[in-house]
């Protein structure tokens, strides 16, 4: 579940090499920041860094949108737009009912894709029983966000602590390049619903 923020974002530094070379994401196999062996079950990319500036990264389109939302209610998740009666409030995700809804109060599509990315990192939560990311990682996220979105990760602090990884993870993603999250949505999300294991509430 996000809080409304403002809609205006960092940009991010251009990724230096070694920033390449970190790697977050599990897998049961090895990992490396191939992105064409993506399709293959290689690994997603790695850093905050290499998520994007003006020239690394591009905005978010109302096509990443669609593709995005065509995926996720491929897999049985309903997407909807609704006025939220929650002050602040841009969307949620509801594992019980696997429901994301988009509050209408994004201006952009960048924005409205930050919250469909970062509602979609919850579905995908679901999907594996829990945590999305490699443990070994969670630091260098953590400073990444702290760095480059500030506001994002003062935000987490709101959370019960038992939540702050998802949220991390979820602000983390939506941050990645938009053609890299229907990547980590079909590795983590093959079936047609969330897994039994999922700790959402």
């Amino acid at each position: 579940m996000r809080p409304r923020l403002p809609l205006t974002r960092a940009r991010f530094p251009l990724p230096s090499p070694s920033a390449t070379r970190a790697a977050f994401w599990r897998n049961p196999s090895s990992w490396s920041v191939a992105l064409a062996a993506l399709l293959l079950a290689a690994p997603v990319p790695a850093s905050l860094a290499q998520a994007g500036t003006a020239s690394g990264r591009r905005p978010a389109s109302w096509a990443d949108i669609d593709n995005l939302r065509s995926l996720l209610m491929a897999r049985g998740t309903k997407v909807l737009q609704q006025d939220c009666n929650q002050r602040g409030l841009q969307g949620p995700y509801h594992d019980r009912s696997d429901t994301i809804v988009i509050c209408r109060v994004h201006r952009d599509p960048e924005a409205v894709w930050n919250t469909l990315a970062h509602e979609a990192t919850h579905r995908m939560q679901a999907c594996a029983g829990g945590s999305i990311t490699d443990p070994r990682h969670h630091q260098a996220m953590a400073r990444a966000l702290a760095t480059y979105e500030p506001q994002e990760w003062r935000s987490i602090a709101v959370y019960p602590r038992e939540q702050q990884l998802s949220e991390l993870e979820a602000r983390y993603t939506a941050r990645l390049p938009p053609e890299q999250v229907p990547r980590l949505l079909r590795r983590y999300c093959n079936g047609s619903g969330p897994s039994t294991l999922s700790r959402q509430p």
